[in-house]
């Protein structure tokens, strides 16, 4: 089966610019356009889209030629989930055949995202990350990979004893090893957890634990066959427990630790779990999957330790990690390369060689390890060949970005600060982008060292509306409301905020952002007389608008009974609700009373198409992960700032701005605008 092909790209990021967008001369009678137009410029950059509409489609009531008005319009559409007329405008100006390639490429991208597409398809090999190729980013015998929350990739070498930390373009930005006195000496296997990595050192017989930016925070275990005691480490991961599991190769067993590296238990010693050099691991599904190396299988135990299963297969010899990414699960094996097994189809598919950018086959030497990163892309470590070999879905390396300025900020002028959205055509934000990736052209003055702000620290608190029906069926269940959520608000800081609609005939927001778990469930549970229409769509469309301003995770939580609702979607429709969730990134929980029938079919599909999740209430569980789920889904977007080199006395003046992204070979460009505004 052929699962790679080849496609080679050069690294090339041209400062090109394509001509400022310049105000039209307006001619007498028709000055009330640009006053329009400006007015419209204004609600966009402050998220009232409505009004933005309604402003750019006076302007072109009396321009109807006023192309800068019609491509702004456009965006207004886009951003407020009526994609179907956010092209209907562009295919207006392609028309007029004044169209130019910026605006033509985002046409192509709405064309794409109305009919569907944007899922990964097949893989294609794209680059290697070399360990000769950067003087003092060098490393020998990689044996793992992973990624940050940032996007960043991290390249465990054993011969060089190292950790390379590399951009999202393969850059390299650090070399680990450890510290002053505390190097590693053979390190095997890592995992990132809380921020933390977490590495087994085979030839020291210790678990290191750094953060992303290389400093040591901790060093435990040692040589011994008690428990807490290693001999050769291998395979580390965690728990959804947040309990470590170590492979201890040497002794034969799986040790069960907590985080801090205290012995709980030991496995994998005794029947038909009894292991033999055991090497990587992994968890799925709450199991944890171990590679048993000695015995040329994969065994499977519970959490505690219990033999679940083993897994055979002749490919299997010897087998060295394990990883599954959208439920497919991926065998490193040194001597037969990477294994995909497919538990739908029942199907194992051995993947030994592969072309590569010359379109020569390349065999996989002695396959170590491997690892997808949130674009959907495969890296492969070879650790004989020194480098990690990575494939792309082609779809994310023959197009061009998606970039869009959502906000144009002008508080601090001359300092300007722009809202960037940078996504590809899987409609995935991507995460990572180093500021020297960007370039701001502003009237065709080229910046091209911009600040980026840091999101790390707005990421840290939710902005959540919860929309509760306000049917009798909930109003019985809404007196023990705060037992189903009682785990959500308890893990609220003061520096979240959560608000609450009432959705009946209309939305009504009965409690504005705030954090006290007592007033929301008071509000709640004092619902009007439950009413037999309830504007869902109405309800849902505000809860989305009003988070949309808020910096960080947020997400609106729909607490639903699941019975079908007569014309809950006839003002604000399904699909209408879905574009504008997506159009932000914005994902929607559902809680529902029950998960069977046709409304819970739609819920979980709404919670599906955002990036949400469907949860049962009450006695699934899962909503005492809620709060995780909204805080581990960060804002992507990257704030982008400059000083303007404008001469003040330009006040009133139209500018033009161009912002070019680059990431991994391939570039997207967007253009926006401003005013300049008055000296404060």
């Amino acid at each position: 089966m052929k699962i790679f092909t080849t496609l080679s790209l050069l690294f090339f990021l041209p400062i090109l610019v394509f001509g400022t967008e310049e105000l039209p001369e307006f001619k007498l009678g028709k000055e009330q356009a640009r006053n329009y137009f400006k007015q419209g410029l204004n609600y966009l950059h402050n998220y009232q889209y409505t009004a933005a509409k309604d402003s750019f489609t006076q302007s072109l009531a009396i321009m109807d030629d006023f192309k800068l008005a019609r491509k702004y319009l456009s965006d207004a559409y886009f951003l407020n989930g009526e994609w179907q007329e956010s092209l209907n405008e562009l295919e207006i100006i392609e028309a007029s055949g004044k169209i130019n390639q910026i605006w033509k490429n985002r046409s192509e991208i709405l064309r794409l995202y109305i009919a569907g597409v944007g899922k990964n398809d097949s893989l294609t090999f794209y680059k290697h990350l070399s360990g000769d190729v950067n003087r003092g980013f060098r490393f020998r015998n990689p044996t793992d990979v992973l990624f940050d929350n940032e996007g960043n990739i991290f390249i465990l070498a054993f011969e060089t004893a190292n950790i390379i930390k590399m951009d999202t373009n393969g850059f390299p930005v650090g070399n680990f090893k450890g510290s002053l006195g505390r190097s590693f000496e053979g390190p095997l296997f890592f995992t990132y957890h809380d921020d933390l990595i977490y590495i087994s050192d085979f030839k020291s017989d210790r678990i290191y634990v750094m953060n992303t930016n290389g400093y040591f925070q901790n060093r435990f275990a040692g040589k011994g066959r008690e428990g807490g005691k290693f001999f050769g480490p291998t395979g580390i991961a965690f728990s959804n427990e947040n309990l470590l599991f170590v492979a201890d190769s040497g002794n034969n067993r799986i040790q069960k630790l907590n985080i801090d590296g205290k012995f709980i238990s030991e496995f994998g010693l005794e029947g038909s779990g009894k292991l033999k050099m055991p090497s990587g691991i992994c968890f799925q599904n709450n199991q944890l999957y171990v590679a048993d190396k000695g015995n040329k299988r994969l065994v499977v135990f519970d959490e505690e330790g219990n033999f679940v299963r083993e897994i055979t297969h002749p490919s299997i010899k010897i087998p060295r990690s394990i990883k599954f990414y959208k439920k497919r699960m991926y065998v490193a094996d040194e001597e037969s390369g990477l294994l995909i097994y497919n538990p739908d189809s029942d199907k194992w598919t051995k993947v030994a060689n592969f072309r590569d950018e010359t379109g020569k086959f390349v065999k996989l030497l002695r396959s170590f390890n491997s690892s997808y990163d949130d674009t959907g892309s495969l890296y492969s470590v070879d650790h004989d060949r020194h480098r990690v070999d990575i494939f792309a879905p082609k779809n994310t390396l023959n197009s061009n970005l998606n970039v869009l300025i959502e906000r144009v900020e002008l508080n601090r002028f001359p300092e300007v600060s722009l809202f960037v959205r940078v996504r590809n055509r899987s409609k995935q934000d991507l995460t990572g982008i180093n500021r020297a990736a960007f370039r701001v052209i502003e009237n065709e003055n080229v910046y091209p060292l911009v600040g980026s702000t840091k999101m790390k620290p707005f990421n840290e608190n939710i902005s959540v509306s919860m929309i509760y029906e306000n049917s009798k069926i909930m109003a019985d269940f809404n007196k023990n409301i705060d037992s189903v959520l009682s785990s959500f608000f308890s893990s609220l800081t003061v520096k979240d905020k959560v608000e609450v609609i009432r959705a009946g005939k209309d939305a009504e927001k009965v409690y504005n952002f705030g954090y006290s778990p007592l007033d929301i469930f008071a509000k709640i549970r004092k619902s009007s007389n439950p009413e037999s229409f309830i504007n869902l769509g109405k309800s849902l469309f505000q809860g989305i608008g009003d988070v949309i301003p808020e910096i960080g995770p947020k997400a609106v939580v729909l607490i639903v009974s699941g019975e079908n609702l007569q014309n809950a979607f006839n003002q604000y429709s399904i699909q209408r609700n879905l574009q504008y969730a997506n159009a932000h990134s914005i994902p929607i929980h559902i809680l529902s009373l029950t998960d069977e029938g046709e409304m819970a079919s739609i819920y979980k599909d709404m919670a599906k198409r955002t990036g949400g999740k469907f949860i049962k209430i009450p006695g699934s569980q899962d909503e005492t992960k809620l709060y995780n789920l909204i805080h581990d889904k960060k804002d992507k977007r990257y704030i982008i700032t400059y000083k303007s080199k404008l001469n003040p006395d330009l006040t009133g003046r139209y500018i033009d701005l161009e912002v070019t992204s680059f990431y991994r070979d391939v570039i997207g460009r967007t253009q926006s605008g401003f005013f300049v505004p008055e000296k404060q």
